[in-house]
Formats: structure tokens, sequence, C-alpha cells
């Protein structure tokens, strides 16, 4: 059964990566506002429904941690965190966070087992690769992927009560990243990633 629960929560977590079909949908008209509407009553709704669970103790929440059970759970974070990057960074931003959050931190979790320099060397591999392949078309594309590999490793290894990873590794990332679209301009964003599959 442990191995069950072990395995659900990294399929969990890299089911995370699913988010990103928010950009499906246009951003004009009244799909836009819908769907700006539906990440912040769903993040709300998250999170009364976890301080529930934590208060009254009468939710039970399937794959949740020892030490969440008393505490804000991890995919309480991990939905802030999107929900952040979603509503305020460009989605260039945005998606290679999401994903590296995504897929970084249960393969960290794993090559942790042989050692924190196999679990460092692999979760800065994936996500060079995750911000590398979506800013290939920026004239950056090589520093983005090595900031972006270093912050969102970096972040990983964070560990605290009151914060969670699962929210620094999306939002340190982003946050350095716009710091530099800021100074440098428009110019220096890739093509968009994700176009929406219906027009209105």
């Amino acid at each position: 059964m442990k191995g069950f629960i072990h395995w659900y929560r990294r399929l969990a977590h890299v089911s995370g990566a699913a988010i990103i079909s928010y950009y499906m949908l246009p951003e004009e008209g009244w799909i836009g506002i819908a769907k700006k509407l539906f990440v912040i009553i769903s993040v709300l709704v998250v999170i009364a429904i976890d301080v529930r669970r934590i208060r009254k103790g009468d939710i039970r929440i399937s794959g949740l941690r020892d030490y969440e059970e008393r505490r804000i759970g991890g995919y309480v974070y991990f939905g802030i965190g999107s929900a952040i990057l979603l509503l305020l960074f460009p989605q260039q931003i945005t998606i290679p966070c999401i994903i590296s959050t995504s897929l970084v931190d249960p393969l960290a979790g794993e090559m942790r087992k042989l050692g924190l320099i196999p679990a460092s060397v692999s979760s800065m591999l994936l996500s060079f690769f995750i911000f590398f392949s979506t800013w290939l078309s920026s004239p950056i594309a090589l520093q983005i992927a090595v900031l972006g590999a270093l912050s969102t490793t970096a972040s990983e290894f964070v560990k605290s009560r009151y914060i969670d990873d699962n929210l620094l590794m999306q939002i340190i990332p982003a946050i350095l990243i716009y710091i530099i679209y800021l100074f440098l301009g428009g110019k220096i964003l890739p093509e968009r990633i994700i176009y929406p599959l219906v027009r209105i």
C-alpha cells in the first residue's frame, strides 16, 4: 500500500503540468474573463477545504505526507503558485516554471535516494532542458535556461514549515526571469508557446 501511495503522489505531482492547458482558451472576451475567475475561485475553494481539513479533521485527502496532516498541503502551495503565474506573468515565463515544478520535484525526490549530488544534477539537467526548449526562439535562451535550472533546483531544496517548495519552485524562477524581461524588454521573450484552440 505504501508503494501505491508513493507513486500516486508522484503521478499527482506530474499531472500538475496539465494546468498549462489554460492557454488553450482565448484571453479575450467573456471566455478570457471566465477562465481567470475559474482560476481564482478554484484556488480559494482548495484553500478553504484545506483549512477545514486542518481545523476540523473531517476531510480526508489521499496521499498526504505525515507532516502535511497538521499543516497546509503541498498541493495548495502548488495551486497558489500556478494561479499567480497564470494570472500575472506572460505564458513564456509561466509554462516552463509550472512544467519544471511538476516534473523536477518528483525526479529530485527519487534521485535523492542516491544522494544529494545525483538529485541536484538531475534536477538541473531536466529544468535546463525545459527552459531551453521553451525559450529556444529567444536571443538569450541559454542564459534563461541556466538561470531557470539553478533557481528551480535551489528552490526545491528549501524546506520550511511555513513555505513549500511547490510554491518557491514556480515563483522564484518566474520573478528572476521577469526582472530580466523588465530590464531588456519584450524582445527577449520567445515566440508564444501555446495558442488558443478556439477564436472569438
